[in-house]
C-alpha cells in the first residue's frame, strides 16, 4: 500500500506537466508506463527559470510499478540536465553484486528536467547494485555533486522484494550460496556448542526460526503467549533470546521482564526470575552457567542501564548500577547489545566518543571493574581511507560497526549509502558487495548478509 501512496503522491506532484524527448539506452527503446504506474510527465514547475546562482539539485525517487512489476527511478531537477553527462554518470559509477549479470535499463526523458530510469530486472533474483549521479551536470556546466551531502545522488537498487534469504560470498574466491530464510525485523547471531560457525535466529510474530549457516537446517521455535503486564518496546517482539544455545536448552526474556530457561526439545519453560524494571538486553556465558541482564536504571525508560548477573537457577550473583549507557530519548525501549567475551568478562555498550570509538567497555564480573575496549586494527590509515571513501568526517558509528574477516585482512561495513562494502587493508580498495543486512563472516572467510526488505535489528 505504501507504494500506491508513493505513486499517487508522485502523480500529484507531476500533475499539469508535459512529456517530451524520449531516448533509450543499451539498445532498448522506451516502454510505456505499465498500468497503475505513475504517468511519465515533466517535473518542471510553472515558475520562472532559476537564476544562475541557484544550486542545481537532483530529486531522486524510487518507485515500484504496481501492474506487471518492475521498478522506476525518477530523477527530477531544478535545472536543465545535460543528458550525456547523466548517462555517462550511470555507466561510470555502476557497481553490481554480480558483475556477470547485465544491468539493463531504459532512460525515458520526459523533459530536459525529468528522466525516468526504467529498470529491467529479474525480480526473482537477489541481485543488487548501486550507481551515483554526481558526475552529471546541467546544460550550462554546473555540477550536481555536493560535499556537504555526499550520498544524496546515490541510488541503491535491489531486485525482488527482499523476502528473506541468507547470502554467502567468498570475498576472494567469488563463490556464492543462497539459503532461503524468513522476512523479519530482527536477526540475532547465535553461537552453539555444535559448530564454530554461527546460526541465525529469525524472529517472527508466530514462530522463530534458528537457521544453521553452514547446513541451512532450521529449528522452528514457537512463540509463547505474551507475558501478563509485559513492558512494551520499540522493536516489535515480546521475546528476547540469548545469543547462545546449549544443545537442548537456552535462556529467554519474555515481555522485557521475566527470565526463563527454555527446553529446546519440547519447548517447555522454567521461570527463573522476574525483574522489577524493563529489560534492555541479555546474554548468557559460554559455559551456560550465568546470565547477564541489563535493566532500566531509572523509574522511566532512560539511557542508563543496571547490570544483574544470575546463575542458571535464577539466583543473583552480582549486580552493578549504571554499567551501560546509550543516549536516546526517554521512553523508547530498544535492544542494548551485550555479550560475554569469556566466562568472566562482559562487553557492555556505552556511548561512543574519541576515547571510546567502539562504544564498548570490558567489564569484569569478578572485580566489578571496567576498561575501554580498543581495536588495534583500526589504524590511522584505515580511518583516512574510510573518510575519503565515505566523503564524511571521522565517523565513530561506522568504526564501531566494522566486521572483520578471520584473517583480519578485510573489514565489512554498512556504508552511508545503505550498501554493504568491503575494505581491503592490503590493497586499500573498497568493493561493493550488496544491498541487505550485514551479519558477519564465516570461519572460512565467507561474508554473510541477509536479503531483508526493511530495517532490521541485528544485535
Amino acid at each position: 500500500m505504501r507504494y500506491m501512496a508513493a505513486i499517487v503522491l508522485a502523480a500529484a506532484l507531476l500533475s499539469g506537466c508535459q512529456g517530451a524527448d524520449k531516448a533509450g539506452v543499451n539498445g532498448s527503446s522506451p516502454s510505456s508506463p505499465a498500468e497503475g504506474s505513475p504517468t511519465a510527465m515533466s517535473a518542471t514547475p510553472t515558475t520562472s527559470a532559476p537564476s544562475s546562482e541557484e544550486e542545481p539539485l537532483l530529486y531522486i525517487e524510487q518507485l515500484k510499478v504496481i501492474s506487471g512489476g518492475g521498478q522506476l527511478i525518477q530523477v527530477k531537477s531544478n535545472s536543465d540536465i545535460d543528458k550525456k553527462s547523466l548517462e555517462q554518470a550511470i555507466k561510470n559509477s555502476l557497481q553490481s553484486s554480480d558483475p556477470e549479470t547485465e544491468f539493463r535499463y531504459t532512460l525515458e526523458w520526459e523533459s530536459p528536467r525529468f528522466v525516468q530510469i526504467r529498470l529491467h530486472l529479474d525480480e526473482g533474483s537477489v541481485w543488487s547494485g548501486t550507481f551515483n549521479l554526481d558526475e552529471a551536470v546541467t546544460t550550462d556546466g554546473r555540477k550536481y555533486a555536493s560535499t556537504e551531502q555526499p550520498y544524496r545522488n546515490t541510488v541503491v537498487i535491489r531486485a525482488g522484494d527482499g523476502e528473506g534469504s541468507l547470502l554467502f560470498q567468498g570475498v576472494t574466491s567469488g563463490t556464492q550460496r543462497v539459503v532461503p530464510a524468513w522476512n523479519t525485523g530482527w536477526i540475532k547471531s547465535i553461537q552453539t556448542r555444535e559448530s564454530v560457525a554461527p546460526s541465525y535466529l529469525f524472529y517472527g510474530q508466530e514462530k522463530h526460526h534458528l537457521v544453521h549457516a553452514l547446513t541451512g537446517e532450521a529449528l522452528e521455535i514457537p512463540v509463547f503467549a505474551q507475558e501478563k503486564d509485559a513492558y512494551g518496546n520499540d522493536y516489535g517482539y515480546h521475546e528476547m533470546y540469548s545469543d547462545r544455545f546449549y544443545g537442548d536448552f537456552t535462556y529467554m526474556i519474555s515481555g522485557n521482564k521475566t527470565l526463563y530457561r527454555v527446553d529446546l526439545k519440547d519447548f517447555t519453560r522454567t521461570k527463573l526470575h522476574v525483574f522489577s524494571k524493563p529489560v534492555y538486553g541479555m546474554s548468557s556465558s559460554p559455559d551456560g552457567k550465568r546470565i547477564a541482564v541489563l535493566t532500566a536504571h531509572d523509574e522511566y525508560i532512560g539511557p542508563g542501564a543496571d547490570l544483574t548477573v544470575l546463575d542458571q537457577k535464577g539466583k543473583i550473583l552480582h549486580s552493578q548500577q549504571n554499567t551501560a549507557f546509550i543516549s536516546h530519548s526517554d521512553g523508547f525501549l530498544f535492544v542494548y547489545s551485550l555479550t560475554w567475551e569469556d566466562d568472566s568478562h562482559l562487553l557492555l555498550p556505552v556511548d561512543r566518543n574519541e576515547k571510546n570509538p567502539l562504544g564498548q567497555n570490558r567489564y569484569s564480573t569478578g572485580s566489578g571493574t571496567s576498561s575501554v575496549m580498543q581495536d588495534e586494527r583500526i589504524t590511522d590509515q584505515l580511518k583516512q581511507d574510510l573518510k575519503a571513501h565515505e566523503r564524511q568526517p571521522h565517523n565513530d558509528l561506522l568504526l564501531s560497526g566494522l566486521k572483520w574477516s578471520p584473517d583480519n585482512r578485510f573489514a565489512a561495513f554498512k556504508s552511508g549509502t545503505g550498501a554493504i562494502q568491503v575494505y581491503d587493508t592490503q590493497e586499500r580498495t573498497f568493493t561493493f558487495v550488496s544491498a541487505g543486512t550485514l551479519l558477519g563472516w564465516m570461519p572460512d572467510g565467507t561474508l554473510v548478509w541477509a536479503d531483508i526488505k526493511d530495517h532490521v535489528y541485528t544485535f
